[in-house]
Parts: structure tokens; C-alpha cells; sequence
């Protein structure tokens, strides 16, 4: 999605464009995603699936392919170059713009916090420096890295990372209020970073309102998956299915849990405050900057709070907890924001 977007502002700006993609098909991303004029566009430079031998140590795995694919981009020369995978791709001598989701990404670490996710694990640490040897990756110079959230805009100035000022990606206004029901959804990936046990334990203490969680498998973790699926009280529904071909079980519900920790802002979290959903979210992280910054939903710090946080938003009949009122603060997180601001740094920096 936000590779999608910055294309798009590119192309606007009258951008010759070229996405290096190992999956270019605009027909998929037309129906998933209704971009697909945007990717026919693009000249194509394709590079081929990372296909691990061994379903573990897939990190040491995918560093010989970086390096593979780093050989194909080295023989670019674009005018300007946006990475919205991983830091690891680059191409020397150019001006090149990296969109940051998380600190991992750039091999930090961060002490102590709320950090979760198989980015974010210690035992990471022998295999960033091994990357940075391997790549031989100068991961300032030539740089230029925009933050996704507040918190990472922190982080890189903490670590001393050139970076722009945030730009909240692009969340697209799908979906629209409609008539509210008293039920609460999530839209995610059944993954470790995405804290869907959390979920599950909160719906456990709410059993009289109903539970949807929309997604799918995250296949590098089917365990995780099998282990949350497994703990589902009766007052969860889980519909495994894209959100965009059952857009009601968001524009129906009345509030949004989003448990995730991750620092970067949920593009799914935005769509579904863009249907009127009241947000509520962790105190940290992106979920709660989203809060924050739309003045709209709700916080919790424990699973017993955040269970009558819901109970409270899902029963509220206030003026600022109303669907419109919801909808119309979501706008700042809208993709034609994010696309005005890219250009204009793509401006003022080439």
C-alpha cells in the first residue's frame, strides 16, 4: 500500500517509474487494492521470490538473497529511489528515500520499552552485524528516512539518522459509516507483533457483546496462529477473508481494538476510524499516537482496563464518540495526505 502511494505521487510529479517487485501483476493490485493503474504505469524490473530451504534460520537465509538482489539494483541510476521494504536495499550514488515501520528494520535495538515482534528480539543481534558486514551497508550517507510515526521520528534523531519530519501513511477512506452495531472488530494478520492474544483475553471478559476478527494466516508463523485460534472464546467470530470483500464487518462495528504494539501507524486502524469505528488502542505505540494525534478513542494500559474502555465506547452516546465525528478526524491519516506531503519533500530534497 505504501509502496502504491509513493508511486502514485511520484507519477504526479511526472515521474518516469519503475518498481523492482518479485510480484508485478496490476490486475491483483486493481482488486485488492484498486491501484492498479498506478502499477501499469511502471516499468517493471523484476527480481525472483526468496524461497528459504529451511523453514527456520530464515533470517541467515535471506542474506545471500539481499546480496543478489543488491546486484541487480547496483546497475540502476535513477534520478531519485524510495525503499519501502528494508534498509537493505539501496543503490549506491543515488538520492534514496527510506520509509521506516520500525527501528529493527535499521538493526537497532531499543532498550527497555514496549517492544514486540520477531523484529524486535535480541538474539537478532549476531545477524545485523552480520548483515552490516556482508552488505557492507553505510546506512547514513546518501540517506534520507521518513518516519512513519512520531515515535520513530524520535528514534532516528535519538540515533542520529538523517530523517524528514513524520508522514502518517497512506490510509486509504474505503470504507464508510453505516448504521452501528454493538460489536467490535479487527482487521490484522494472525501474527506475534500484532498481540492478538490480547484480543482474545479482552473479548473473554466482555461475553455479552460480540467479537470479530477479520485477517488471515501469517504464513512464516503458523504456530502463533494455531495457539491464538485455539484460545477463541464462543463470542469471537473469525472471518478469514480480504476486509475489502466484506467491508460491513468494519462499517458496522462500533469500535475498533487495535492491540498491536508496533511504533509504526496502522493503515488498517486508519481505514476503520475512516468508517466511524472508535479507536482503542494500547498507551503505547502507533495505536496511541493515532489517538493522540485525532483527539478521537481510547487507551488502556492493562487487559482489565482495555476491556471496559470497549464496554464503555461500544455504550457511549457522546458527540465525540459518533461515527461522523469519528470519520471526519480520520482524515489526517488519508492517503491524499500522505501523498501531498511525499511530494513535497521530493521536491524540496531533489
Amino acid at each position: 500500500m505504501v509502496a502504491f502511494h509513493v508511486i502514485k505521487a511520484l507519477q504526479d510529479l511526472d515521474y518516469e517509474t519503475w518498481i523492482v517487485t518479485d510480484n508485478y501483476n496490476p490486475v491483483e493490485a486493481e482488486r485488492n487494492l484498486r491501484m492498479g493503474g498506478v502499477l501499469e504505469k511502471c516499468k517493471a524490473i523484476k527480481i525472483p521470490h526468496f524461497r528459504p530451504l529451511l523453514p527456520r534460520f530464515l533470517a541467515l537465509q535471506r542474506l545471500p538473497y539481499a546480496a543478489k538482489v543488491m546486484d541487480s539494483l547496483r546497475s540502476l541510476k535513477p534520478d531519485v529511489a524510495f525503499s519501502t521494504q528494508s534498509v537493505i536495499y539501496h543503490i549506491p550514488d543515488v538520492k534514496m528515500f527510506h520509509v521506516v515501520y520500525d527501528m529493527a528494520d535499521l538493526f537497532e535495538i531499543l532498550p527497555g520499552g514496549h517492544v514486540r515482534g520477531p523484529l524486535s528480539s535480541v538474539w537478532k543481534k549476531p545477524y545485523y552485524a552480520m548483515v552490516r558486514k556482508t552488505l557492507h551497508t553505510d546506512f547514513r550517507t546518501g540517506r534520507l528516512y521518513v518516519p512513519l510515526s512520531h515515535a520513530l521520528e524520535q528514534q532516528l534523531a535519538t540515533h542520529g539518522y538523517p530523517h524528514s519530519s513524520v508522514v502518517f501513511p497512506p490510509c486509504d477512506m474505503i470504507f464508510k459509516p453505516r448504521e452501528k452495531k454493538k460489536q467490535v472488530c479487527l482487521v490484522s494478520r494472525i501474527a506475534p507483533q500484532k498481540n492478538i492474544e490480547d484480543f482474545m483475553k479482552i473479548a473473554r471478559r466482555l461475553p455479552g457483546y460480540r467479537f470479530i476478527l477479520v485477517g488471515s494466516h501469517a504464513d512464516m508463523d503458523p504456530s502463533y496462529a494455531k495457539k491464538v485460534l485455539s484460545s477463541m472464546p464462543q463470542n469471537v467470530e473469525y472471518v478469514e477473508a480480504r476486509i475489502r470483500d466484506r467491508p460491513e464487518l468494519v462499517e458496522e462495528s462500533k469500535v475498533y481494538l487495535y492491540t498491536s504494539l508496533e511504533p509504526g501507524i496502522g493503515i488498517a486502524l486508519g481505514q476503520a476510524m475512516g468508517a466511524g469505528c472508535i479507536p482503542v488502542t494500547p498507551a503505547w505505540g502507533g495505536g496511541a499516537e493515532m489517538v493522540l494525534e485525532s483527539g478521537v478513542g481510547y487507551m488502556y494500559r492493562t487487559v482489565e482496563e482495555a476491556a471496559q474502555k470497549v464496554k464503555n465506547a461500544v455504550e457511549s452516546d457522546e458527540t465525540h464518540d459518533s461515527p461522523l465525528h469519528v470519520a471526519e478526524r480520520a482524515r489526517i491519516f488519508s492517503s491524499e495526505g500522505f501523498e501531498e506531503k511525499l511530494a513535497k519533500l521530493v521536491t524540496e530534497r531533489t
